[in-house]
């Protein structure tokens, strides 16, 4: 080629990190970084449960690196995926660029900065210092990746090759590249639409002008299916595979930029022909199918790695997901990052990705708010061409329970905010996730208000509802009703395409019989709503899908799932040590909970029956577990001391009925009600067995739960035995402490300790306990229902890596991985 090629490339080794004010406290890191979980938790900091008790601070990246002689004549540019928050990115003390908002990728050139032939400085400086800024763990730094493109300067701009899918039968896709560095050109037409420009501001484009084209390939894995040449074509793909959440096929397009004929650049993405059609008739259609959204709702921070984002992370908790009939996800509050879209494509899952979780109205002290009118337009714009070629990005959302949507000015800033997705993107639907009783705040809080002002987003929401969890339902009639919703909300709903509505069930049909033609969305519900929910989704074409609170536990919003014995009553957000929201259907480390079996059961995919035991050691106590976790039942029989007393058993499962059998006799029969049927028991230690029948008697699944032994062993269980011998590579490792016969002990937790040797080294360590002192970084941790995870990362070299697990009482034990 006549001209380098446009190169990417991750630079996550050789940084130095220090904290604002400690900087004879450098030390060598690896990226991605998140700085918060670093830092030591503060029983009372302000808004403390938000973040997990975790502070800010600011933060210093430095990397140093030898200008090499190529880097005179190039393009060189930076992407960030994320960095939080308030970014600035300066390189031999010239400030280059930055980015305010902690969740959206950006770019900064570089091009004719770098000092050729000596050593330069490059410096990310992140400011998360002023806090409280966030109602979850945001953690803090460079946590997401960050990548290095190299190329001739005349290139396809990162993110400038795009893919949009015309239609499906037959099958045309349309593609276009922007570039940039061409001082002259013309397009050359081709294809079946293709357009002629000029450069912007040439005015000699033309005669004596270069001649700039671009040939576009489509391949069907490493099979040429389709090809054409201009700068915006439109192809068709013979006998194409369409792409779906069952059906992920993934296509590859290449593009060659020719200056004169010549190849100077090219570019790779990979896409999926897929289109979205939405009505109230026939619902969210994917490639003309009516689809149904099984949702949950994620944070983004990944557990025991803070809010770090590495790709085997991202792939194992879609992957968990889907395996228990997950079709969708919801990213909530922000927009999702790269990674995460990546593993959606490929393994096929649909995303509703989010831009923010506050406009004016702030929700704490130093959010968002402070920078929505000037930064809004840049953020919406880049969330919309980070998302183009993803086909597993099917709703935009504008906002999470934005208080605004009630005030006078909120339809023009959704008007605004529409306006722009659609002209980036208009092959996606827009909505919004509303809460009710922050449009209607006045109403709700007036007392409240007048003593806060405007500073009281949905923590205070959320502390009303759980005080008083009949308000959600009282909205159905009186002042608060479908009526007076669509008076003070519905100008804002006319400006989308879907309504989106967190526990907002209760309005549907008022909604539905005032506005026939809305579209509606369960954005967020309670869990232990699943079934009405569930059915209202299954029963009207004009409601899409739901996306319960939450799908994976997370760091922040401390204890808002977390069982409190001794009283029916509890604070919204629990005190300090209290860690996480203890509300997932999976655990902080990807342990399906009871709630993950419920949504299989609802949605036809559970095969066995789930047995979930309350906890027999609060036999007859008062209880609460607040509205965001399901129930306090655990998949355990093992309850030392607790012999004699009543046990209460809960099923769930698909069918008809279920039995349920104590030591090989039957000890109760029920018919299932919403996947769930209840029995009491007197506990002793044995076997538990639930068998379930459909509606003619025939057996469909069985599981059972054994009582455990003393736990004497601990079991190492590498979740791949061989990896590639990548830095940018994870292993999870999960130890369990069991009986002698291997039986998992879910009630006898102890601390474990964990070493790696070889080509790989511990990154993190620790359990799903909810309530804890301990941190991830110090290779001890006690277990939860008898577990801890770790998380090993690759040296990059070839070799063994052998994690060794030891605690008190048990035999040491260990596992082996190979890096390949």
């Amino acid at each position: 080629m006549e001209e380098k090629i446009m190169k990417k490339k991750r630079i996550h080794q050789g940084w130095t990190f220090w904290k604002e004010g400690h900087q004879s406290e450098k030390m060598e890191i690896e990226l991605p970084h998140d700085a918060m979980i670093m830092e030591e938790r503060v029983p009372d900091l302000e808004n403390g449960s938000g973040s997990g008790y975790y502070p800010g601070g600011k933060y210093y990246y430095e990397k140093r690196f030898f200008g090499k002689e190529e880097y005179r004549d190039q393009a060189v540019i930076l992407e960030f995926e994320g960095v939080y928050m308030n970014s600035t990115v300066s390189l031999n003390g010239e400030k280059l660029g930055g980015w305010i908002y902690g969740y959206t990728n950006f770019f900064v050139d570089l091009t004719g900065k770098i000092r050729t032939g000596e050593d330069n400085v490059l410096l990310v400086e992140a400011d998360n210092s002023k806090t409280p800024n966030s109602r979850w763990y945001s953690g803090s730094g460079i946590y997401r990746p960050v990548n290095l493109w190299t190329g001739g300067k005349l290139h396809i701009d990162p993110q400038g090759l795009r893919v949009k899918t015309i239609s499906c039968d037959p099958t045309v896709v349309e593609i276009t590249a922007e570039y940039a560095g061409c001082a002259a050109a013309e397009i050359e037409a081709a294809g079946e639409s293709s357009a002629d420009a000029e450069a912007p501001g040439d005015s000699n484009a033309g005669k004596g002008a270069d001649k700039i084209t671009v040939q576009y390939t489509v391949y069907d894995g490493e099979k040429e299916v389709a090809s054409a040449e201009g700068r915006t074509v439109r192809i068709p793909i013979p006998e194409a595979k369409l792409w779906s959440a069952e059906a992920p096929y993934l296509y590859r397009v290449k593009a060659v930029l020719k200056k004169n004929g010549k190849a100077v650049d090219e570019a790779e993405e990979r896409f999926g022909v897929r289109t979205l059609s939405w009505s109230v008739q026939d619902g969210l259609q994917v490639n003309g199918r009516t689809v149904k959204l099984k949702g949950g709702c994620i944070h983004h921070d990944n557990g025991i790695l803070g809010a770090c984002t590495f790709d085997q992370a991202e792939y194992r908790k879609i992957k968990k997901l889907k395996e228990f009939g997950f079709n969708a996800v919801r990213y909530s509050h922000y927009p999702a990052g790269k990674n995460l879209l990546d593993v959606c494509d490929e393994l096929g899952m649909y995303v509703m990705d989010e831009s923010f979780d506050q406009w004016r109205v702030p929700n704490t002290k130093y959010d968002y708010s402070i920078y929505f009118d000037r930064e809004c337009e840049k953020d919406i714009r880049a969330l919309a061409r980070k998302d183009y070629n993803h086909p597993s990005v099917i709703l935009y959302c504008i906002g999470n329970e934005i208080a605004d949507t009630g005030r006078s000015y909120a339809p023009e800033i959704a008007r605004r905010l529409c306006s722009i997705l659609r002209e980036e993107d208009g092959t996606r639907p827009v909505t919004i996730a509303n809460n009710a009783p922050m449009s209607m705040v006045s109403f709700l809080m007036e007392d409240l208000e007048k003593e806060r002002g405007a500073e009281m987003g949905s923590l205070e929401i959320n502390e009303l509802i759980t005080a008083h969890p009949e308000v959600a339902d009282a909205f159905k009639a009186g002042a608060f009703g479908a009526e007076k919703l669509e008076e003070m909300v519905g100008k804002v709903f006319d400006e989308l395409d879907i309504a989106g509505h967190n526990y907002g069930h209760s309005f549907y049909e008022g909604i539905h019989r005032i506005r026939p033609d809305r579209l509606l969305l369960s954005a967020e519900t309670f869990p232990q709503r699943m079934a009405g929910n569930w059915r209202a989704v299954e029963e009207n074409s004009w409601v899409i899908g739901d996306f319960h609170w939450t799908a994976w536990d997370y760091l922040g919003e401390t204890g808002v799932g977390l069982p409190v014995y001794g009283t029916k009553e509890a604070p919204f957000a629990k005190p300090y040590p209290c860690l996480t929201a203890a509300c997932g259907s999976f655990d902080l480390n990807g342990n399906p909970e009871a709630a993950a079996y419920y949504c299989a059961a609802l949605w036809g995919t559970l095969k066995d029956p789930y047995i979930g035991v309350r906890p027999v050691n609060h036999s007859g106590e008062e209880y609460t577990v607040g509205g965001w976790r399901l129930t306090d039942a655990d998949a355990c029989w093992t309850w030392n001391g607790c012999e004699g007393r009543t046990a209460r058993i809960i099923v769930y499962s698909p069918g008809k009925r279920v039995e349920l059998y104590q030591d090989s006799v039957l000890a109760g029969s029920r018919e299932l009600k919403d996947c769930m049927a209840e029995f009491e028991l007197t506990y002793r230690p044995g076997i538990l067995e639930a068998v379930s029948f459909d509606e003619n008697g025939r057996e469909i699944g069985r599981r059972s739960l054994k009582t455990a032994g003393e736990a004497v062993r601990l079991c190492v269980q590498p979740e791949e035995k061989e990896v590639e011998a990548d830095t940018e590579r994870l292993v999870f490792v999960p130890v369990r402490l069991t009986d002698a016969e291997g039986t998992l002990c879910r009630t006898e937790d102890r601390k474990i300790t964990v070493t790696v040797e070889g080509e790989g080294k511990l990154l993190a360590l620790g359990s799903a306990r909810p309530e804890t002192e301990e941190k991830f970084s110090d290779g001890s941790y006690t277990s939860w229902h008898g577990e801890v995870l770790a998380a090993v990362r690759c040296t990059g070299r070839k070799g063994e890596i052998k994690v060794t697990a030891s605690a008190p009482g048990c035999e040491t034990a260990g596992a082996k991985i190979m890096a390949v």
